[in-house]
């Protein structure tokens, strides 16, 4: 009986070894699954009052906007977070008209009103503060000359449209502590 339980004892011994073998061979085939958990990559966090950047895309005017327009910039120039590339020279910002008024009759000049929004980072809204103001330049003297020459129709000269020109730079300050995704590693 003793003989029996032996040879017993070494069959069940040799199948735990073989199936911890398979098992390893097995894991190490395999791809993790779903629900193992990579290691966290910690976001970069944009401090308050980081300057950036920005340029115009595209023209905004008086003649042609209104208050609550928005328009599109783009950073200017590279912003890093302890020497990691954050916001590259393209990232889209937007900004948005406060108060537009036309010119007007008498040689009076268009003024603009405007302020950063948010620059866009993957989705993520990065709260940007600043704003910039246009005025148009003034017909004063080209009303006066169109009165001499031309009597009371001269009055009816308009003085200039305020414009913010496409490829005006721009600087703004980030407005709290923002975080944004880390920057995936590029492949070598």
């Amino acid at each position: 009986m003793a003989l029996i339980f032996g040879a017993a004892a070494a069959v069940l011994l040799a199948a735990s070894t073989q199936s911890a073998a398979a098992a390893e061979t097995k894991s190490a085939a395999e791809p993790p699954s779903p629900n193992s958990v990579e290691p966290a990559i910690a976001p970069l966090v944009l401090k308050r009052d980081t300057p950036v950047h920005f340029m115009v895309v595209s023209e905004v005017t008086t003649k042609t906007h209104t208050q609550g327009h928005r328009f599109r910039l783009r950073v200017d120039k590279p912003v890093f977070v302890d020497g990691v590339l954050a916001l590259p020279v393209g990232t889209t910002a937007w900004g948005e008209v406060l108060a537009a008024k036309k010119s007007g009759n008498a040689g009076k000049s268009g003024s603009l009103e405007a302020r950063l929004l948010y620059v866009d980072v993957e989705g993520y809204h990065v709260p940007i503060g600043g704003n910039n103001q246009a005025k148009g330049a003034g017909g004063g003297a080209e009303t006066a000359l169109g009165v001499l020459a031309l009597g009371p129709l001269g009055l009816f000269a308009k003085g200039n449209n305020a414009k913010i020109k496409a490829g005006e730079l721009m600087t703004g300050f980030v407005e709290g502590d923002t975080e944004i995704p880390r920057p995936k590693p590029s492949a070598p």
